[in-house]
């Protein structure tokens, strides 16, 4: 008589045990996800207390854009194989900065202005021959 009890009860509480283990699942996956994003804005953060920097912003400005202060003479590396690597202080504001590429910003500009008008060859189409259509087969 027991058993029986426990079946009924067991088969009345069935239909209800899986949704609460998939909103379980859900709420986990909700805070990892709530753990993500958090970590994101704490990034982004530190990045825009980076900018407010003004010598992240100068440092930003001469490694990116090539830019001098009033007084100063730039030179652009012609050949950046033959430079030496430099270490930074990883605590620099020099050192947040991307590496570079091997052209200045005004190098690509210049080189995208001169290609814009400069019409692409087109890939011709590889030549199939054409397919046999019904009728009766030649020897």
């Amino acid at each position: 008589m027991m058993s029986g009890v426990l079946v009924i009860l067991a088969l009345l509480i069935a239909p209800y045990v899986r949704p609460y283990l998939a909103q379980r699942s859900q709420l986990a996956d909700g805070r990892q996800e709530l753990v993500r994003l958090q970590r994101e804005v704490d990034e982004l953060s530190a990045q825009r207390a980076r900018w407010n920097d003004p010598a992240y912003v100068k440092a930003q400005a001469r490694a990116r854009l090539h830019m001098v202060m009033p007084g100063e003479v730039g030179y652009v590396d012609l050949e950046p194989s033959r430079r030496a690597a430099a270490r930074a202080d990883p605590r620099s504001a020099a050192a947040a900065v991307p590496p570079r590429s091997g052209q200045a910003w005004y190098g690509t500009l210049w080189q995208s202005v001169r290609t814009a008008g400069t019409p692409s060859t087109p890939v011709p189409a590889p030549s199939v021959p054409p397919a046999p259509t019904g009728g009766t087969a030649t020897p």
